[in-house]
């Protein structure tokens, strides 16, 4: 007995050692072996022609820190009338086990958050594997595997500008930046309203004169950049908050520390200033009934003057008005934008709620009404720091 199974272990340490020095030439299904790298999918749902497509971008040579472009990713796209069979088709192109947990970055395609965020909400909270810190934005004007498509052409290196969008603090994306589980809180909240970072292709200002260079010159090469927010309303995307407002909306809602604001005084001179530090505060007034009648907006500003085109001497005191006029006019849109698409995402209610809750207990079922007619009273006070 005992010889046997001497036996079996000088064969298995052969075997083991004639596999090792030839595994280059055992013959092994792993086409998509570098599903282990990808940190980026997108989403697109039709439900009305039932089509279900992901996209993922792959690189070519996984774990090349030293590589920072495109060109060696490459786009899996898979389609089929269901989430699990699209799954399916992936799994059968590759010998691993096959999940979401190594994703970082989720694309949703526009239609599918105008028309199925739903859908992609719900299945997402099933998925056991799905990790809840991955980072969403909605691909704007177009399907995520166009998007996709579309940045593959960039010089820059897709997951890397994902991830500086999200992580740079100097960035006003960074303080948008919402992951699948602030998106599922935000759906199953009472009113399913609120904000989800966009993203949108612009053309690349990178040019190469690389002789190497065989691509056809006709083709435009494109980046990607963070294009404002969605505005999603009863769990669907709706309008858009453009990019230039966004500042503004970070000072109301939290203390914003960076940005700049660009003013033109009477003169037609330039001035950069950027914000040092911002403080609001948001107070209400009632009627007799103690129904909300207007909500009014404290904001103070702190800039320090960064760049100027004046030659002569300045008058702070005017330039601290013009900036003030100016944050002030983008608190006006933002409460134009939030009536016209009857959205509260200023989170008006939210603070009705904090601060007055008995009379927010009497109110917020009336609320949707109430908050298309309230007045708003806006100061901004804009202070040059020395």
């Amino acid at each position: 007995m005992k010889i046997k199974t001497i036996k079996y272990i000088i064969m298995g340490i052969i075997l083991f050692f004639l596999i090792y020095i030839n595994k280059d030439k055992i013959p092994m299904p792993v086409e998509l072996k570098t599903f282990d790298f990808i940190i980026s999918s997108g989403i697109d749902i039709d439900l009305k022609s039932n089509e279900f497509g992901i996209s993922y971008i792959s690189g070519e040579e996984p774990g090349n820190k030293n590589d920072k472009s495109n060109a060696n990713k490459n786009i899996f796209n898979v389609k089929s009338n269901t989430f699990n069979k699209t799954f399916e088709k992936i799994q059968s192109l590759t010998n691993k086990s096959f999940n979401d947990s190594h994703l970082e970055y989720i694309l949703i395609g526009e239609n599918t958050a105008k028309n199925n965020l739903d859908y992609f909400i719900d299945y997402y909270t099933k998925k056991t594997n799905m990790r809840l810190d991955v980072y969403a934005f909605i691909t704007k004007d177009m399907s995520s595997e166009n998007f996709i498509k579309k940045i593959l052409f960039s010089k820059i290196d897709a997951d890397a500008r994902l991830d500086g969008l999200v992580n740079d603090k100097t960035r006003l994306s960074s303080l948008t930046k919402k992951n699948l589980k602030d998106i599922m809180q935000l759906f199953y909240s009472e009113n399913k309203t609120g904000l989800i970072p966009v993203l949108a292709v612009k053309k690349s200002p990178i040019e190469t004169n690389d002789k190497f260079d065989k691509s056809d010159e006709s083709d435009e090469k494109y980046t990607f950049d963070f294009d404002g927010l969605g505005i999603i309303k009863d769990g669907k995307l709706i309008d858009y908050l453009p990019h230039s407002l966004v500042r503004s909306y970070i000072i109301i809602i939290k203390t914003l520390k960076m940005s700049d604001i660009e003013i033109t005084d009477e003169n037609n001179d330039l001035f950069v200033f950027s914000i040092k530090n911002s403080k609001n505060k948001i107070s209400c007034e009632f009627d007799k009934n103690n129904i909300p009648e207007k909500v009014i907006f404290k904001i103070e500003i702190e800039t320090k003057l960064d760049e100027s085109t004046a030659k002569n001497d300045i008058d702070i005191n005017q330039l601290n008005e013009l900036q003030s006029n100016k944050i002030k006019s983008e608190i006006e849109e933002l409460i134009e934008i939030s009536k016209k698409t009857e959205t509260d995402f200023l989170n008006i209610g939210e603070i009705l709620n904090i601060k007055h809750p008995y009379k927010w207990h009497v109110i917020k079922n009336n609320w949707p009404d109430i908050f298309k007619n309230i007045e708003y009273e806006i100061n901004v006070t804009a202070k040059r720091r020395k």
